[in-house]
């Protein structure tokens, strides 16, 4: 069903009616490349003039797209990927072949919380605490991003930015909004009903949104409904959340703008994985975060920064996981038969974190060059703790351990950017930035004994260069450094079991990466394209290894190297004036393919997804009534010869078809739709079953929903 020569024709017929584009009246219509970006460079530029690849999702596509999660986010958006996770959610964001604490996700400049997975389906806290109804837009790096981040933009960083009152408000003036929405998923039979209200008074602005989510597991396509490893439906789950943003803003007067934000994301879950042994098992979950933040803008005009941005907020996340267990005798092979008696399992993850962040902002000419620098600093401290407590329901005894020590983290960092005119032609722009950790692990009862302080620093930089052909071509470069922090349970993760142990390890190195990346972009009346291409280096990369065979004994160290090389193509094509199709037709295409090799084995990099491409044909009505668009995404099959361990399971190569759709019978109602997997399409993606065997019987468990439908209704008061 799917070729790369049918994805080339797609691009190549793209690029080829832009390149025959008439600019002689441009298009009222924004293109993918005149959407506005801030993250990508800290200052606010067109995505046409950032020296690398940024995706901007806005609320309106968002909508557009029917988005209820992080996962819907990236669905249309190759060389990005997000993992099912089941019980403990969603998995974090994979870019380019690089995941979880190795992408770095902000909210509103704020680190989030890392992944944390000593192992088993009840002992796992993921990254995944926001909520798409309280977004106004999504700003994926693709690519290293520690000159402006710091630690884990290691493969690049996501962050989110929620709204503010003003996005929900008229321009100018006194003004309130208040709007209902409404939806339902049959994929995983959920509820969402959201509350927003705004208002501005003379020069203050204030903002509440409130979500509840009721939903269940996400289905399978299909398998077997029974329990155990074979099981081929996913684990009844019964999920219950709560999400509230509320924002406060004053204009003090014209130089200084003050504001107050809280959050508070809260979901709760009854669990029943069925896919465990014994029979039997029942979980309660929870999973919690927490923000309060000030934020100050001073427009200063001084001669050391025009204007100067700083924000300080404390977040505490937390995952609690409750599993009750059936007495049963595990298997542990060369460790023997071990009996379990009938327990309750309490295992709690938390991040308690106080951040500053500043930025300050100057435009100057210098030796007849335009600058516009920047510097600024990121303190951060957080204290990690994880509390694990095993309740044996037969005697009465308890038993409390933790597979890491309580840590106090402190990391500051310095950047500093300078994007430099050169001529109107010609825009230069290097970067470097300074990063320092320490950790200090606590020594308390129960807590693993291989414990010392560690620190450590480094150094990383970018060089980024925008080059115009013409006014609508350009080509851009860039060279740019990323790092990432041993993680705590990489460092300190200690454990003895049955059969096998895990010892900790405080010398660990950072991991770092280098990428270079090359791409033409144009910007048409008719549309928009940009293709790229990248070489990314890392090495130092961190890996479980087995230190004594014997004992099966594994430490974490840095033993690897490797190199991620790919290509990624994106236009847009206003089609009612390329081929005079009706006024609002147009046509989107993107397609990303990567290959990455460990340079340590010479096998290759797991990570790294197949070849996906997207095309999407849409309509909107001039009217601004209706309108919907047919989105064919494709996935090539992951041959053997990609994966590092041919036993493994290799997942085909798939196409599906989705319909979106929306319409407003009324200016303040607006009803969408969309419709999934139309051809009831049984599949898996790679991020879900990378590193399963082939013959693992619970294979069906990870399959996508087969034919599914999305729908909403907002009305806006």
């Amino acid at each position: 069903m799917f070729s790369r020569s049918r994805l080339a024709i797609a691009v190549m017929a793209v690029s080829a009616a832009l390149a025959q584009a008439d600019d002689s009246s441009p298009r009222n219509q924004p293109t993918l490349l005149n959407q506005v970006t801030v993250t990508a460079s800290r200052v606010e530029k067109s995505q046409q003039d950032i020296a690398g690849t940024v995706t901007v999702i806005d609320s309106e596509q968002m909508e557009k797209d029917v988005v209820n999660d992080i996962k819907d986010l990236v669905r249309y958006e190759p060389g990005v990927s997000v993992g099912s996770g089941g019980r403990s959610g969603l998995s974090g964001f994979n870019i380019r072949g690089m995941g979880e604490n190795r992408v770095k996700i902000m909210i509103d400049g704020v680190d989030q919380s890392k992944a944390f997975n000593p192992g088993g389906n009840y002992l796992t806290s993921k990254r995944n605490f926001v909520d798409i109804e309280t977004l106004k837009a999504v700003e994926i790096i693709k690519g290293p991003a520690s000159s402006l981040y710091g630690s884990d933009a290691l493969g690049g960083m996501v962050a989110f930015q929620t709204k503010d009152p003003a996005d929900l408000l008229q321009k100018s003036g006194d003004d309130t909004h208040a709007s209902v929405k409404a939806g339902y998923e049959s994929a995983d039979k959920g509820f969402t009903e959201t509350l927003s209200l705004a208002n501005r008074t003379g020069d203050l602005e204030t903002l509440l949104i409130y979500t509840r989510r009721d939903h269940k597991e996400t289905e399978t396509h299909s398998g077997a409904d029974i329990y155990g490893s074979g099981r081929g439906k996913a684990d009844p789950l019964d999920t219950g959340l709560d999400n509230i943003l509320a924002k406060v803003q004053y204009q003090l007067n014209d130089a200084h703008r003050v504001g107050l934000t809280g959050e508070y994301h809260n979901a709760k879950t009854d669990a029943k994985p069925m896919s465990m042994n014994p029979d039997g098992v029942t979980g309660k979950d929870e999973k919690t975060r927490s923000r309060i933040g000030f934020s100050h803008e001073w427009q200063a005009d001084l001669a050391l920064f025009d204007q100067a941005s700083w924000q300080l907020d404390w977040q505490k996340s937390e995952t609690e996981m409750d599993t009750r267990m059936p007495a049963y005798e595990a298997d542990f092979g060369p460790g023997g038969k071990f009996p379990y008696p009938n327990r309750l399992q309490e295992y709690d993850y938390s991040e308690n974190t106080y951040q500053l962040n500043a930025q300050f902002d100057k435009q100057l000419t210098l030796s007849g060059l335009d600058h516009y620098f920047i510097y600024g600093l990121n303190v951060s401290k957080t204290d990690a703790e994880n509390n694990n407590t095993s309740n044996n329901l037969d005697d009465g005894s308890v038993t409390k351990s933790s597979y890491i020590p309580q840590i106090d983290v402190v990391n500051y960092g310095l950047f500093a950017q300078d994007d430099i005119q050169i001529n109107d032609r010609l825009t230069i722009t290097p970067g470097l930035r300074y990063d320092r950790f320490k950790y200090d692990p606590k020594a308390e009862a129960g807590s693993p004994t291989q414990i010392k302080d560690a620190k450590d620093s480094k150094v990383t930089g970018r060089l980024g260069s925008v080059f115009k052909l013409n006014q609508d071509l350009a080509l851009f470069a860039q060279f740019s450094q990323g790092f990432k922090a041993p993680g705590f349970h990489e460092m300190y993760y200690t454990r003895v079991s049955h059969g096998y142990s895990i010892l900790a390890n405080p010398s660990l190195k950072p991991e770092e990466s280098n990428s270079f990346e090359l791409g033409l972009r144009g910007n048409y009346r008719l549309g928009s394209f940009e293709v790229t291409g990248f070489y990314n280096k890392y090495k130092n990369f961190i890996q479980s290894v087995v230190v004594d065979e014997t004992k099966n004994v594994s430490q974490s160290q840095n033993v690897a190297k490797a190199r991620i090389k790919g290509i990624e193509f994106r236009g847009q094509l206003w089609l009612d004036e390329a081929i005079n199709a009706p006024e609002g037709t147009s046509m989107r295409v993107s397609a990303a393919w990567a290959d990455g090799e460990n340079n340590e084995t010479d096998k290759p990099l797991d990570s790294v997804a197949p070849l996906k491409g997207v095309i999407g044909l849409s309509y909107d009505a001039p009217s601004e009534i209706w309108g919907g668009e047919a989105i064919w995404t494709v996935v090539q099959g992951k041959k053997k010869s990609e994966i590092s361990d041919k036993t493994d399971f290799a997942s085909k190569g798939y196409g599906i078809f989705d319909l979106t759709a929306y319409y407003k019978p009324v200016e303040q109602l607006t009803l969408r739709a969309g419709l999934f997997n139309l051809t009831d399409k049984k599949y898996w993606i790679w991020e879900d079953v990378r590193g399963r065997s082939a013959d693992f019987a619970g294979l069906d468990r990870y399959t996508q929903p087969g034919r599914n439908v999305s729908v909403s209704a907002k009305w806006v008061f």
